[in-house]
C-alpha cells in the first residue's frame, strides 16, 4: 500500500513553540544546503557531460580554507569572500497570518486518544496559519554557473521537500519560484538568481480564564 500523506491541525509543528519559527527555519534551510554541498556525490550538476561541469569542485566545508562555496544566512554576507567564491545566502521574507475559523477557534483536528476520542482540556483552543517563505540567493561568477547553481538548489528543494515537510510537521512546504538572473550591484561580473521556498504551519495556543481580562485594567472617565 502506498504511504498516506496526512496534513492536519493535529500535526502541530514544534516550530511554534520555539518563539522564533522563522529564524529557526533560516538555520534549518541553511544547514540543508550545507549538507547537500558537503559531499561532491550529491551535486547533480557536477557530473556527466561537459555542459554540467560548471559546479564541479563546489564543496562546502566548515573549515573556511577548504570551503569553495559560501552557504550562509544573508546577514553573514561577505563581499570579500564572495569575490573569491560563489555563494548561497538564505533570507526570510515577510510572514502573514490566515484565520482558520471565527475568532481563530479550534474545534476540529484536535488531538485524539487511542480510542479515537477527542482529548478535552480546560480552556479555549485557538490556532492561526502562519504563512511565510525564504529566498535562497544563488550567486555565481558567470551567468551559466549561477543558473546551474539555482537549478541545483531548486531541484534539491523540490525533491526532498515532501520529506522535510513531514519531519517539520508543516502544513505546506513548496518550491514556488526560481527568479530571473541578474547582475549584482557590488560586482559587475557576478550574477544572482533567487529561489523561493514557501511554507505554512499551524500556530496554536490555549487560553485559561482566571478572571475577566478587563477586570485588572483601571478605567476612568473625566468630564
Amino acid at each position: 500500500m502506498a504511504p498516506t500523506t496526512l496534513v492536519g491541525l493535529d500535526a502541530t509543528s514544534s516550530l511554534c513553540s520555539s518563539r522564533h519559527p522563522s529564524n529557526v527555519l533560516t538555520g534549518i534551510f541553511t544547514r540543508l544546503m550545507r549538507e547537500h554541498f558537503s559531499d561532491p556525490d550529491n551535486i547533480e550538476f557536477a557530473k556527466g557531460n561537459e555542459p554540467t561541469l560548471q559546479l564541479d569542485g563546489l564543496i562546502w566545508n566548515p573549515n573556511e580554507t577548504l570551503c569553495t562555496i559560501q552557504i550562509k544566512p544573508v546577514w553573514e554576507y561577505s563581499a570579500q569572500a564572495l569575490a573569491q567564491r560563489p555563494g548561497i545566502y538564505t533570507k526570510r521574507n515577510k510572514t502573514t497570518f490566515e484565520r482558520i475559523a471565527i475568532n481563530n477557534g479550534w474545534t476540529t483536528g484536535m488531538p485524539r486518544d487511542a480510542a479515537g476520542n477527542v482529548k478535552e482540556s480546560p480552556g479555549e483552543y485557538h490556532a492561526l496559519t502562519v504563512v511565510g517563505s525564504h529566498t535562497f540567493f544563488c550567486v555565481g561568477r558567470t551567468g551559466a554557473e549561477t543558473e546551474l547553481l539555482a537549478q541545483e538548489v531548486s531541484n534539491h528543494l523540490a525533491q526532498f521537500g515532501p520529506s522535510l515537510r513531514a519531519e517539520l510537521k508543516l502544513q505546506r512546504l513548496q518550491l514556488t519560484e526560481v527568479g530571473e538572473v541578474g547582475l549584482l550591484d557590488e560586482f559587475v561580473e557576478h550574477y544572482c538568481v533567487p529561489v523561493v521556498l514557501g511554507y505554512a504551519l499551524s500556530y496554536t495556543w490555549r487560553l485559561l480564564s482566571v478572571q475577566p481580562f478587563l477586570k485588572k485594567i483601571g478605567l476612568s472617565l473625566n468630564a
